[in-house]
């Protein structure tokens, strides 16, 4: 967040400019009761990639901290997540935790950004927590509000599916995430380049084709 300063000399995996520390686990020295991860398009982090494909600059970094968010969390810890479309700059502080004047960069696009949505639901995220400013708060709802009321069709799998994989292909492609629940799993894929052809899920042992869905989520029976 905000506060967070990058400690030179630390352990850290490199992918392409972006470098991935060590998250400590403080659930069991502080006693938290939830988990917050912040899922928002930091305007450093779109000079991280070198994909031709804008839209997946960010969303490949945002689905990459809500994977880990929701693969990692204890069970039983609920998973409530900051979200934000409008392009977090960096730059002048201008007071309430708010920045501006930072690098100009491409506007993650609302289609992307509402696929992105879709993701964290199926990969263990509770419920969506929006921050925003407000002179942002009109286009913030209208982009979020409408994937939260269509995902509560799904409710039971929100509930007490299980998320079968957290993924994230390393160049711009498809995008694949589901929840299982007994039998069935409610799967969703968001194709950045041209592909209607089915593309392969696995699935514990086995391996499940996904059919191309563009804009809908989809209920395969094992």
């Amino acid at each position: 967040d905000y506060f967070e300063t990058l400690v030179e000399g630390q352990p850290e995996i490199l992918d392409q400019r972006a470098r991935y520390r060590h998250w400590a686990n403080e659930f069991e020295s502080t006693g938290y009761t939830f988990a917050m991860p912040v899922v928002y398009p930091w305007s450093w982090t779109y000079d991280w990639y070198d994909f031709d494909v804008p839209d997946y600059r960010w969303f490949y970094n945002m689905l990459k901290v809500a994977s880990n968010a929701g693969q990692h969390r204890q069970r039983g810890i609920p998973n409530i997540t900051f979200v934000h479309w409008h392009t977090v700059n960096v730059g002048r502080n201008v007071g309430d935790g708010a920045e501006e004047g930072g690098p100009t960069v491409p506007q993650f696009s609302e289609w992307a950004y509402q696929e992105l949505l879709w993701h964290l639901l199926l990969r263990g995220h509770d419920t969506l927590f929006l921050w925003c400013m407000t002179s942002e708060n009109e286009k913030e709802v209208a982009l979020l509000h409408p994937v939260w009321a269509a995902a509560q069709e799904y409710g039971e799998f929100l509930d007490h599916g299980v998320p079968v994989t957290f993924e994230v292909p390393d160049q711009p492609g498809t995008v694949v995430s589901g929840l299982r629940l007994g039998n069935r799993v409610l799967v969703r894929r968001t194709d950045f380049l041209e592909n209607d052809a089915p593309v392969p899920l696995r699935i514990g042992v086995r391996s499940v084709s996904v059919p191309f869905a563009p804009g809908r989520c989809h209920i395969i029976t094992l």
